[in-house]
């Protein structure tokens, strides 16, 4: 499961502002030879700002008193049955085979639930038997070539459309990227690397309504009473030591924080071997973005998130403390090297086709068509924004994905993934396929 995802990924050539709650729904932008290092001309390395300076912040209170502090905040309301005729082309821009994967996951998903099982779509409810034969009608579609045109009015007669859509009647849903972050690690700790990726504490209590409490995750204290988990300010002092929880060791912090708003990971090893990490729990605090604080706090500008954790590498002992101001902390469990990484669902994610999602107002288990840009990396680090149409598969989950107008798009792994997944952050359109 994924995962924290949802991450600041804002650069100021993608949506030409930094706080997109003031941004108009749809607008365009382009990054023609953008060039990716250093973000585009900022430094990490630059010096850190005094000790105090976010402190004096007037946004670092509302950070710290918020219960949570996203850094995408969208204003669609639900999902809604849309004429047929709003559906765009359908020019996929990947492969037959790799759509073929993501749907077969879909059909085992829901060959798992009884007939009985619903979820509901807009003002509409839809059985999981409804579901499969959605699933069986898309896989037979798209088993042979059809012409994008043809394809569209196959759709349209075939079935029902569903859009994103807000209470100004736009439907721009919020695309971002995640992907299989790597990492270098040891397996034992030294006076570099002393922060280590953990296993799940045994401790780590799921709560239930029944229980009277206002927390997902808790632990019985020593008084036997139920409290609230361990957030991460505990847990970086210790509340975790001698346990042996602890998987691996990083020099960093952030790129222990980056593993776990990726949700999986590859962690890699002096010498080139390397295992796998999989998202295996949370401490149940909600995420808040640093990123989006410092930006707030006009210290560092609009930047992809692979800048932001090169930032934060480079802030001596303030790295710590500014990873420590998000709550939020992830536990992982060892996987093979040949593991996919997971989703929400409890199946391998399909690279470019699963996405993240909310699943109150988009169950997973559905097929949607996706319309945006993407950021395409090129030789010597140049970066563009391509249209791109694809069918996408929800998958996944996210703590920072919220309502039907955030989508996370998974990328894989690898340095171009990590790349791409880093810059994308796009407005764009997405409809749900229900068959009739």
């Amino acid at each position: 499961m994924r995962r924290l995802s949802a991450l600041i990924l804002i650069s100021a050539f993608c949506l030409g502002i930094a706080d997109t709650q003031e941004r108009q729904s749809g607008s365009e932008f382009t990054a023609e030879g953008l060039h990716l290092e250093n973000g585009g001309g900022f430094d990490p390395a630059a010096p850190e700002p005094p000790a105090d300076a976010l402190e004096a912040c007037p946004k670092f209170n509302s950070f710290k008193t918020a219960g949570e502090y996203p850094d995408t905040i969208s204003n669609l309301k639900d999902v809604a049955e849309v004429p047929g005729e709003s559906l765009p082309l359908p020019a996929d821009d990947m492969d037959r085979e790799s759509l073929l994967a993501a749907l077969k996951v879909n059909l085992s998903y829901w060959n798992a639930k009884p007939d009985s099982f619903k979820v509901r779509i807009g003002r509409d409810y839809y059985s999981a038997a409804e579901l499969r034969r959605t699933t069986r009608k898309l896989m037979d579609i798209f088993s042979a070539e059809t012409p994008a045109g043809e394809l569209r009015d196959i759709l349209k007669s075939r079935f029902k459309i569903y859009r994103s859509v807000a209470d100004d009647g736009s439907g721009k849903v919020v695309i971002t990227g995640y992907y299989e972050a790597e990492i270098k690690v040891l397996k034992s700790p030294d006076a570099v690397n002393k922060f280590p990726v953990y296993l799940k504490p045994a401790d780590l209590v799921k709560t239930v309504p029944d229980m009277g409490v206002d927390f997902d995750y808790g632990r019985y204290d020593a008084g036997g009473k139920l409290v609230r988990y361990y957030p991460r300010t505990e847990i970086s002092a210790g509340a975790l030591d001698g346990r042996n929880l602890e998987i691996v060791w990083s020099a960093h912090p952030s790129q222990v924080m980056l593993l776990q708003i990726q949700g999986s990971g590859i962690l890699r090893f002096e010498g080139g071997d390397f295992i796998k990490a999989g998202f295996d729990g949370a401490n149940g605090w909600p995420f808040k973005s640093v990123q989006k604080l410092l930006m707030d706090c006009g210290e560092i500008p609009a930047m992809s998130f692979k800048d932001f954790i090169a930032y934060l590498s480079k802030q001596d002992d303030r790295e710590s403390r500014l990873v420590d101001l998000n709550p939020r902390y992830i536990f992982f469990q060892p996987r093979p090297k040949d593991a996919p990484a997971y989703g929400a669902m409890g199946y391998g994610l399909t690279p470019g086709r699963s996405v993240a999602v909310d699943p109150k107002p988009i169950p997973l288990g559905v097929t949607a068509l996706m319309a945006s840009k993407r950021p395409v990396a090129g030789q010597g680090g140049a970066l563009e924004f391509k249209n791109f149409t694809r069918f996408v598969t929800a998958h996944d989950t996210g703590s920072a994905i919220r309502g039907p107008g955030r989508i996370d798009l998974f990328w894989g792994a690898g340095d171009q993934a990590g790349t791409e997944a880093s810059f994308m952050k796009a407005p764009g359109d997405l409809y749900l396929l229900i068959a009739k």
